[in-house]
């Protein structure tokens, strides 16, 4: 029997407590969680791991010294070989890494909004669309970087998710983890990308 797949997830909140949830909800999907902090963050940490989830966070990109503070992070994402999803302001973070440009949306969102898969990604395999994930955010992509593809879009956000298809890195303007009894898909969402790393 094949061992689990080792997924390094990375916590960028100032505390742990906020990244437990996402923890869970990846080792709940067959995934061997390793646990990992921004400031650790390097190419040949994320190498050493099958796959990467870099978590949301409260800070904003707009803010200059977040950009600088996070930069080692992004530099890891730029340089690493392994496959990598990013959640909420994960998916900021490698969208800034590519040198897309991180905006306030003019508005806080925070609920269930209905996201719709654009393509037939192996992300949303199996999903119905359109589907109710969370999202809480006060900041977008403006637009795609360079080689990467929209993938999905929402009520409330232009870039939902989206793809660099030559290198497996998805970004996710939602949170997958914070999944509800009458709204599962995002736990579905985890469980996809933790099944791209076998």
């Amino acid at each position: 029997m094949k061992a689990l797949v080792t997924v390094l997830v990375v916590n960028n909140y100032p505390t742990r407590e906020r990244v437990e949830t996402l923890e869970k909800c990846v080792g709940g999907n067959g995934a061997d969680v390793v646990k990992g902090e921004w400031d650790e963050a390097s190419a040949s940490r994320f190498d050493s791991c099958d796959g990467v989830v870099l978590s949301g966070s409260p800070a904003m990109l707009t803010d200059p010294k977040t950009d600088a503070k996070f930069r080692r992070e992004m530099d890891a994402t730029l340089g690493s070989k392994v496959p990598i999803l990013g959640v909420c302001f994960g998916h900021q973070l490698m969208a800034r890494a590519f040198g897309a440009e991180v905006v306030k949306d003019g508005r806080h969102v925070l609920g269930m909004v209905k996201t719709t898969a654009l393509a037939g990604d192996p992300l949303f395999s199996g999903l119905p669309m359109p589907m109710m994930l969370l999202e809480s955010r006060y900041e977008v992509v403006k637009s795609l970087p360079e080689g990467f593809n929209r993938i999905a879009k929402s009520e409330t956000s232009k870039i939902a998710a989206m793809k660099h298809p030559g290198r497996d890195l998805y970004g996710v303007q939602f949170h997958p983890e914070r999944f509800t009894k009458a709204n599962p898909e995002g736990n579905k969402v985890v469980g996809n990308f933790v099944r791209l790393l076998k």
